[in-house]
C-alpha cells in the first residue's frame, strides 16, 4: 500500500501515509513498534518513491523533447544503501549488549531450537546427520545477511507488484522501467569489494561486513540476470531454459553466486551491447 500511494501520488504520498502507520501502531503497540514499523516497511518506500518519480525533460537526437525519469540501477543502488544503513544500526545496537551480535542472533532465532529441528527432518529423511555445533555456528553467521537479503527481496517485490498493479488501473505516474537495458553506478563496486574483505574478519565486524557484501550484490544479481534474459534470445526453447534457471536458483541458492559474477563482469563488458549487435 505504501507502494502504490507514492508511486500513483507521488513521495508525499508515501511518506503521509507512513506516518499515519507510525501514528498508528505507536498509539496500539508503543514507540518501539513504530519505530521497528517504520525501520523495517516504511523507509523504503518513502525513499523509493520519491527518486522514482523524479524526471527530467531532454531534446533528443530528433530535435523532439522527451521525459527521462530516474534510473532503475540507481534506485538499485539507494535500496542497497538504504539495507546497508539499516542494518548497520542494527550491529551498533545489538553491540551495546555483551557477547554483540555472536550472542545476541541465537537468542533471538532461537538457533538450537531450530538446529534440533533441522536435525530431525534430516533423521526422517534419512539424510546423512550433520555436525550439531557447525549448523548452529552457519546458522548464526548467515542469520543476518539472510535477512538483509529477504528484507530487500520483499522490497522490490512490493514496488514491482505496486507498479504492476498502477499500471493496469491507468494510475501510475512514471512507466515501469526496463531491468533489461539498467546499468548500475561503477561505484557499487567499493561496498561489495569493501564487504568481502571484512567478511573474513572474526566477530562483529565479519558479520557485518558479510551483510555489507550480500546488499551490494543484489543489485548486480539482477543486472546479471537481466544479462541472461537477453543472451538467452540464441538458446532453443528459451522458455525453458529460462525456467531451468530460476528452478535452479530457487533449489539451490549457490547460482545466485555465478548470477552476481555475470553482472559484474557485464558491468565492464557489456555483453547485453555486443549480442544486440550481433543479433541477427
Amino acid at each position: 500500500p505504501l507502494f502504490m500511494a507514492g508511486l500513483s501520488l507521488g513521495g508525499s504520498a508515501a511518506l503521509v501515509a507512513a506516518g499515519a502507520g507510525v501514528t498508528a501502531i505507536a498509539v496500539a503497540g508503543g514507540p518501539m513498534l513504530s519505530l521497528a514499523y517504520f525501520v523495517v516497511n516504511a523507509a523504503a518506500p518513502i525513499l523509493i518513491c520519491r527518486t522514482a518519480n523524479l524526471s527530467r525533460e531532454f531534446t533528443g537526437p530528433d530535435g523532439k523533447t522527451r521525459i527521462e525519469y530516474y534510473p532503475a540501477g540507481l534506485m538499485f543502488a539507494w535500496l542497497s544503501g538504504l539495507g546497508t544503513v539499516i542494518m548497520l544500526l542494527l550491529a551498533l545496537y545489538v553491540h551495546r549488549f555483551e557477547g554483540g551480535m555472536e550472542v545476541w542472533i541465537p537468542r533471538i532465532l532461537e538457533v538450537e531450537r531450530l538446529s534440533q529441528a533441522i536435525l530431525q527432518a534430516q533423521m526422517q529423511t534419512g539424510s546423512t546427520q550433520v555436525d550439531m555445533a557447525g549448523l548452529q555456528q552457519r546458522l548464526v553467521l548467515f542469520a543476518l545477511p539472510g535477512l538483509a537479503l529477504f528484507w530487500t527481496l520483499i522490497c522490490i517485490g512490493n514496488g514491482a507488484l505496486a507498479q504492476r498493479l498502477l499500471v493496469r488501473l491507468g494510475r501510475n505516474i512514471r512507466p515501469s522501467p526496463e531491468l533489461l537495458n539498467m546499468s548500475l553506478p561503477g561505484f557499487m563496486l567499493w561496498p561489495l569489494a569493501a564487504g568481502l574483505i571484512l567478511a573474513f574478519v572474526p566477530g562483529d565486524i565479519g558479520l557485518s561486513g558479510l551483510v555489507v557484501a550480500v546488499l551490494a550484490a543484489i543489485p548486480y544479481f539482477f543486472l546479471g540476470l537481466a544479462t541472461v534474459h537477453v543472451i538467452s534470445h540464441r538458446l532453443p526453447g528459451r522458455k525453458f531454459a529460462l525456467a531451468g534457471i530460476y528452478i535452479l536458483l530457487m533449489a539451490l541458492g549457490w547460482p545466485f553466486l555465478l548470477i552476481v559474477g555475470l553482472g559484474i563482469i557485464e558491468q565492464f563488458a557489456n555483453l547485453r551491447l555486443s549480442y544486440a549487435v550481433a543479433k541477427p
